[in-house]
């Protein structure tokens, strides 16, 4: 049924009760008005008032705590380094401690020399590195001394001219200095240096080394050396020191 319908009975129904006869054309007019009224006024209230469930979300134009960025520190240049100063002739050592070092024992006892002297340390090394297995190198070491060999360096000594003093180290093979120790001290102009040879061992001192590091150095003053038993290389910093205590070092 349509709202004509339903509002044009409801105002008759209303009508008959209220006047209770016949209807003339003046209330019929008047009904009229009654029932437009009825009709157009709650429509025209529906037009102005739309219901709010019809309404699109409004979206906040408010960022949450999440989408703000926080803010950031201003960036500021970072400062230039400072340029390094020029190391003065002062600065450098007179005193080299050059060691070759197969298990570590004259490895220990050189850098127990340099606290006690500040001199500058070296490693010497073979271009082509010795064997670690310990049978292998025996063989390979009396090898070296049938041929009289003198194996490559695997790097040189910057500034040799600046050392007075040149401590040699190395441990006891055959008796005597391992070949590549002779190479070192032949890559060199030794004439006018002192070289003081040190030694570990397992118990057969220096052997005939000293002999061997003296021709080597060839022009080289050569001062007494310090053997050290190798299982004793730990123990011995007050041997090391009264040693170089007598040498005047």
């Amino acid at each position: 049924m349509s709202n004509w319908s339903a509002c044009s009975q409801e105002v008759l129904a209303h009508t008959k009760k209220t006047v209770g006869g016949p209807v003339s054309m003046k209330k019929w007019t008047s009904l009229f008005l009654a029932l437009a009224m009825t009709i157009f006024l709650p429509a025209c209230g529906s037009a102005g008032n739309p219901d709010t469930a019809s309404k699109p979300p409004v979206s906040s134009s408010i960022p949450t705590a999440a989408e703000t960025p926080a803010p950031t520190a201003t960036e500021t240049p970072a400062e230039e380094p400072a340029e390094n100063e020029a190391a003065t002739p002062e600065d450098s050592s007179s005193v080299l401690i050059a060691y070759f070092s197969w298990s570590g024992n004259t490895e220990a006892m050189a850098g127990m020399i340099q606290e006690q002297t500040g001199g500058d340390l070296f490693a010497i090394e073979p271009e082509t590195p010795y064997t670690g297995d310990y049978n292998a190198l025996l063989e390979q070491a009396q090898q070296e001394q049938a041929d009289n060999a003198r194996p490559a360096l695997a790097a040189q000594v910057e500034n040799w001219e600046q050392y007075d003093t040149v401590f040699v180290g190395y441990p006891n093979w055959w008796s005597d200095a391992p070949m590549i120790v002779l190479s070192f001290l032949e890559s060199y102009d030794c004439t006018g240096k002192t070289v003081i040879p040190f030694c570990t061992s397992g118990g057969g001192g220096f052997g005939h080394s000293v002999d061997s590091v003296t021709t080597s150095a060839a022009g080289a003053t050569v001062l007494e050396g310090l053997h050290v038993s190798g299982s004793r290389v730990e123990s011995a910093q007050s041997d090391i020191t009264a040693w170089l205590d007598e040498l005047g070092v």
